[in-house]
């Protein structure tokens, strides 16, 4: 072979190669590469209701949380519902008012324990309706969610899936009642009382956080105060703290300002009463408080000054 034939043999075997390579590569780069995964099921953000200054958690456990409903929406009164489920349990909270004005903190307040017998009544209409059946509920008593009292009973039933079991709670907590309806296959391994746990913190800290409520005897005092009311006479500085205590309550700032703590810090020449309302403790404390002030006219009108938050 001479040095021409040589010299093309090369440049023929270059050719080819650098031909096959390019088919190679081009046929590589439309091989599909597969997608990084993704993962949908991720647990939702805390949900703060601005009434009871309680963050409720994305999750309780295992079990995530639906969509807040707005049932307030459809009658007033009724609040919101908050539900938690997974395959083996669901935990349904109620957090509402009933358009009163002031619900009691605690477990003894007449609403409180009517709400509580109430929510029985309807298990045993839904009984009675056939949605399960074989119900059994405890007695009512006297339980502790970590630090909040809480009526509380337990119940069973049967129904198309399965046995059940459950928990019905109620209380009133920072100016609203609290129901917790939790419910589990009697099969299940999962704690109903741990599954809570977090909404007994969730209290304590809305509390630390500045939110609380009036007690039932407190209630009554104030209810007692303003059905003595008598403006003939004049308005007097305590019944001026009276109707201003039922003003804070409708403005529905009484779950930031402790309604007990009511002075009366002012009157002007036009007999106009001014009442102060300290903010409910904080933990750390604040750096500083900033009260709340309510006039009250001699004709028992009562308004929030402007420069009140």
């Amino acid at each position: 072979m001479n040095s021409s034939q040589s010299s093309y043999s090369r440049f023929l075997k270059a050719w080819l190669y650098l031909a096959f390579a390019a088919a190679f590569g081009t046929s590589c780069s439309h091989i599909p590469t597969p997608k990084p995964t993704r993962n949908f099921d991720l647990t939702p953000a805390p949900y703060f209701d601005t009434k009871t200054g309680i963050y409720f958690p994305g999750a309780l456990g295992s079990l995530n949380r639906s969509p807040v409903v707005e049932l307030e929406k459809r009658k007033p009164g009724l609040g919101i519902a908050i539900s938690y489920h997974n395959e083996e349990a669901r935990v349904d909270i109620f957090v509402y008012d009933l358009q009163a004005s002031i619900i009691p903190a605690g477990i003894d307040s007449p609403v409180v324990i009517e709400s509580f017998l109430e929510a029985i009544n309807d298990l045993h209409v839904a009984e009675r309706r056939r949605v399960y059946s074989q119900l059994d509920i405890t007695p009512e008593r006297s339980e502790l969610l970590i630090a909040s009292p809480f009526l509380e009973a337990d119940f069973s039933y049967q129904e198309t899936s399965g046995p059940k079991s459950g928990k019905l709670l109620l209380a009133g907590i920072n100016g609203q009642l609290l129901k917790i309806r939790a419910v589990k296959s009697a099969d299940s391994e999962l704690s109903l009382d741990q599954l809570l746990y977090p909404i007994g913190r969730a209290i304590i800290h809305s509390q630390t956080n500045g939110y609380g409520g009036v007690s039932n005897t407190d209630y009554q005092k104030i209810s007692n105060a303003l059905g003595a009311i008598d403006l003939s006479d004049g308005l007097s500085s305590s019944e001026a703290i009276s109707i201003a205590q039922i003003e804070l309550a409708r403005s529905g700032k009484h779950n930031r300002y402790d309604v007990t703590s009511a002075k009366v810090v002012q009157m002007d020449e036009s007999q106009v009463i001014i009442v102060e309302f300290e903010q409910f403790p904080t933990t750390p404390p604040r750096q500083q408080d900033t009260p709340l002030r309510i006039a009250i006219t001699p004709s028992g009108n009562a308004y929030t000054l402007e420069s009140s938050p």
